[in-house]
């Protein structure tokens, strides 16, 4: 039991230190004037396409975990490659992206039980719809784009959300419409 507890302190320390780091970069954006530091999601990057701008995101915030080639890692992350649950509903991978995920799920069959932060603070619409556009068409993914127009409409309509979500509470979660 000490063993399982300590592994899981060690995921979770990773998983805040990742966060804070993105959360490092934003903080050095705004005092920069990059970021718009009034509440609001931050200004995505201008003048980058999308597809580059997606792969960027996904290598700063993503690849530490779920590995550059999507394949995760065995028992700690679940792959991307594949997934249902990128190459499913939208509106649940937003959300996963905005809150974050706790808890049980299970990717190809195989479980995972760790902790993902939510990168809703840190990410404008435009790199959320960016970075799902990306990984929804990579590592042999084949889902259609994601639009920030979406991704605005899903941040706003969960706007008072505070934590993370877990796989049952995203079974349940309602679709907003456009």
């Amino acid at each position: 039991m000490q063993d399982h507890t300590n592994v899981m302190l060690d995921r979770l320390t990773r998983v805040r230190l990742r966060h804070a780091a993105g959360l490092a970069i934003t903080l050095l954006l705004a005092s920069t004037g990059q970021a718009q530091g009034t509440g609001a999601p931050p200004a995505a990057p201008k003048g980058v396409a999308a597809a580059t701008s997606g792969a960027q995101v996904y290598s700063t915030t993503c690849a530490a975990c779920h590995q550059a080639d999507g394949a995760g890692v065995a028992g700690q992350y679940p792959p991307l490659a594949r997934s249902e649950f990128v190459t499913g509903s939208e509106q649940r991978l937003i959300l996963i992206v905005l809150h974050g995920l706790v808890g049980d799920i299970e990717v190809e069959g195989e479980p995972y039980n760790g902790a993902m932060p939510g990168w809703g603070a840190s990410l404008a619409d435009a790199q959320v719809a960016a970075v799902l556009t990306y990984i929804r068409g990579a590592f042999g993914n084949t889902a259609p784009a994601v639009m920030a127009s979406t991704v605005a409409r899903v941040r706003a309509a969960v706007s008072t959300r505070t934590t993370p979500y877990t796989v049952g509470e995203l079974t349940r979660v309602p679709v907003v419409r456009p």
